[in-house]
């Protein structure tokens, strides 16, 4: 019986060849989505998973209560050892230090210098406990014996070919920012991706014990509890018997023993590590929303694509009303025929799944690409994941029976006498009003996706068009390795020479940036510190001309190597309660132990990005902090100008790499977020309208053959084709324009709320909403036009002769 169901549901599927290819092409893209939307969600919910105790791994992080509350997941270095004297349970507390960028060479045997760049959170110095906390294999070595002692480094399994090739690695020596000789002692696996700690250098904790001088942030700060640095963290291994609220009690007494009079300014939350992936607050890496916003894109476009097969198996039902009758008159049950119509869903959905699974397949690797996020989505997919083959069964069964359920129904009632005499209507199966309703939603869901798009896309617009207070267009950064062991006059004489260059400041921040320094000020004659806390940038007094800072009142900080005087922004005369920048002018200001005065206040800029407000900053001399030199350049050749810097440079650092960067790029990719919604969005509304001109189409097809003899008798009695076709367009804008009123004031509302992250953000006027509806029109009057046209020009003798 099952097979005669096959066969027949084969026949009817090769007879309406073009009814089967548009119902394949739409759902087997929704499908696409809704696997590569299970393939996200899955990568990024089980984010360090793999790690057998991830249940009772916990990090410590940071609550800064100044002026505001502050929030990090570093912690002040010595945590480990305040949580193993307070909390003498947790023997594994222990703290990384890991570093973004850094620079490795080896001598290979006597030959040339190998050099490497390594980029991302690759390298971390780790105390032996990390991997009794962290699940890692280890190929050679094992954690005691191998990061016990100092200037030891272990490889993962990629570093170590990359680094050594086949050549044994063990004893071999990797040379580190070419001041730390550290002896390779172990491999371990590569990280998986799905991971937030994606090391491939472990270097030893008692390195930076035996190296103080090689700490970037000063050897004194491995006991220092008042500083806190962004990038050291600290986890602790819950015991299996232990008690978190007790553990968060231990640490106020650890807080109030170690923090002294600063107690209150600092807090030590207790959070679970498998949550830390999503917090907002802690600036995961994918916040919850973006999951549910994933979740829901994928919901839709899947039941988006069932109603398209509604749409257009309702649109044939009249078509198939005397096979029906037929089957019927023989003696086939209803259930029969619904079988029948499930079997040809089953068919349908089969082959739109395997296209699916394929289209999928071959656009999940590009996807991080296109994104320019690497991490965001699995790099492969894991074909041995049972979850993913119970989704995709759930999935087939799930979609039949939203596609082929109330067609199935539809037909399988036909009575037959009806349906032999050819008597069946549109009233039989459902009129237009399910259709409309359906094709109003998916446009409701259209309109609202294109009018995120652009928003989206004006807000990030305005963003990397905006000024932050100063140009930024033409300014070069290149990075100076050793700044305390050059003399940065004379190299900034030199690279003044270069033609292109019109000026140029050695520093440690540029004017913005998303890497920043911030401390505790103490203004003048006042007994107590600020209640709030000054950014800080060291840098020569070029650096007001070079990037076209503005004065207020005042002057610049004289030529000094080292700390003579202070400029502070607008932003710091109004906290320290102001009323007249001027006021500002000779009165000291204590910043980091050093005590100077006040030369000039400069017009505020925006010191992170246009997603927040105004900083707090204040700018002075320390050229053993200069890490940076901005370059200001008037070149028509930048190419030129470029490569005559990197000759220079090169002069000067011969063994390190040269790298330069463009601050306006810099700029526009702290909005990396923002660009990745904006391309998904983009991505889905595209989808969906795609979807949903197929369903339009169907809609438009099911009107035709209804209005078949209505459009004979028009016709003969003189109607014109514009008269005709005004039938089918003023159903489609109705639709369009109800769905428009429903998405208008939900898409509003939506996007308000998400415009409110930011300080400075457009308004949401009614140009938008105009284009919105006028994008949907257009497309909508493209999809629909030849099926219109088509109805519109056949013979009336042909039309006539339906009925």
């Amino acid at each position: 019986m099952l097979k005669n169901y096959i066969k027949i549901a084969w026949r009817n599927l090769r007879r309406n060849s073009l009814y089967a290819l548009l119902n394949v092409a739409g759902l087997s893209i929704g499908l696409a989505c809704a696997l590569i939307v299970f393939w996200f969600i899955r990568f990024q919910t089980t984010h360090d998973h793999f790690h057998s105790k991830i249940d009772r791994i916990y990090q410590i992080t940071t609550e800064f209560h100044f002026d505001g509350v502050g929030y990090s997941r570093g912690v002040p270095t010595p945590m480990w050892k305040g949580m193993r004297t307070e909390l003498p349970e947790n023997i594994s507390s222990m703290c990384i230090e890991q570093y973004g960028v850094f620079l490795a060479a080896l001598d290979n045997s006597g030959k040339a210098v190998k050099k490497f760049k390594e980029e991302g959170p690759m390298l971390v110095f780790v105390h032996p406990e990390y991997f009794s906390i962290f699940d890692s294999h280890w190929q050679v070595g094992n954690a005691q014996s191998t990061l016990s002692k100092p200037n030891t480094v272990v490889l993962s399994e990629d570093m170590a070919r990359k680094y050594f090739g086949k050549e044994n690695p063990i004893g071999k020596i990797i040379r580190l920012e070419n001041m730390l000789n550290l002896e390779v002692t172990g491999i371990v696996d590569n990280a998986p991706d799905n991971t937030d700690l994606p090391y491939a250098f472990f270097v030893s904790f008692e390195t930076l014990k035996a190296n103080p001088q090689y700490r970037r942030y000063g050897g004194s700060g491995l006991d220092h509890w008042a500083g806190v640095n962004s990038n050291t963290y600290c986890f602790t291994l819950l015991p299996e018997n232990g008690n978190v609220k007790r553990m968060e009690k231990q640490m106020i007494a650890l807080n109030k023993k170690y923090h002294g009079d600063d107690y209150k300014s600092y807090v030590h939350p207790v959070l679970p590590y498998k949550e830390m992936h999503h917090s907002e607050t802690y600036y995961g890496m994918m916040p919850m929303k973006w999951i549910w916003f994933m979740s829901v894109i994928g919901i839709f476009l899947i039941v988006t694509a069932c109603f398209n097969f509604i749409n257009m198996a309702t649109a044939q039902a009249l078509r198939r009303s005397k096979e029906v009758g037929v089957r019927k008159a023989v003696g086939g049950t209803r259930s029969q025929v619904f079988i029948q119509f499930m079997t040809e869903t089953a068919l349908i959905t089969l082959a739109s799944l395997v296209v699916g699974l394929v289209i999928a397949a071959l656009i999940m690797p590009q996807i991080n690409q296109w994104l320019d996020q690497p991490g965001a989505w699995p790099k492969a997919i894991n074909w041995a994941d049972s979850l993913l083959w119970l989704f995709l069964a759930a999935l087939f069964c799930v979609v039949i029976l939203l596609a082929g359920s109330y067609p199935g129904g539809i037909l399988a009632g036909f009575k037959p006498v009806l349906a032999l005499k050819g008597s069946v209507s549109t009233r039989h199966i459902g009129g237009i009003s399910l259709r409309r309703g359906l094709i109003v939603f998916q446009f409701v869901l259209i309109q609202l996706l294109v009018i995120c798009t652009l928003v989206v896309n004006n807000q990030v617009d305005f963003m990397l068009s905006h000024s932050v207070g100063y140009e930024t267009k033409g300014i070069a950064e290149i990075q100076i390795p050793t700044p305390g062991k050059i003399n940065q006059a004379t190299f900034r004489q030199r690279l003044m020479q270069i033609p292109g260059i019109s000026d140029a400041s050695f520093c440690h921040f540029l004017p913005t940036t998303t890497s920043n320094n911030t401390t505790n000020l103490r203004f003048d004659t006042r007994q107590k510190d600020e209640v709030w806390q000054i950014n800080t940038k060291t840098a020569d007094n070029y650096y007001v001309q070079t990037f076209g800072l503005e004065f207020v009142a005042g002057k610049n900080i004289p030529l000094s190597d080292t700390t003579r005087g202070y400029l502070i922004n607008e932003k710091v005369a109004e906290r320290l309660g102001l009323k007249n920048p001027n006021d500002a002018i000779g009165k000291n200001l204590k910043i980091e132990g050093g005590t100077a005065p006040i030369y000039g206040v400069l017009k505020n800029w925006n010191n992170n990005s246009l997603k927040g407000g105004i900083d707090p900053v204040a700018i002075f001399t320390r050229n053993s902090s200069n890490y940076s030199c901005a370059l200001k350049l008037s070149s028509t050749n930048l190419h030129q100008t470029m490569k005559s810097v990197e000759k220079l440079w090169n002069e000067y650092f011969p063994d390190y790499l040269y790298e330069q960067s463009f601050l306006d790029e810099n700029i526009s990719k702290s909005y990396g977020l923002e660009n990745i919604m904006l391309k998904l969005v983009r991505g889905f509304s595209m989808i969906a309208i795609f979807i949903g001109c197929l369903g339009l189409y169907g809609l438009v097809k099911f009107m035709a053959s209804q209005k078949t003899k209505e459009i004979g008798v028009r016709k003969v009695l003189g109607a014109s084709i514009v008269s005709i076709l005004s039938l089918f367009g003023k159903e489609i804008m109705l639709l369009i324009g109800l769905a428009f009123l429903i998405a208008a004031p939900l898409g509003w509302y939506l996007m308000r709320g998400w415009l409110q992250d930011y300080e400075y953000k457009i308004p949401i006027g009614a140009e938008i909403m105009i284009l919105a509806i006028a994008i949907t029109f257009i497309v909508a009057i493209l999809t629909a036009g030849y099926e219109s046209v088509k109805a519109a020009l056949v013979n009336p003798v042909k039309s006539l002769k339906t009925e």
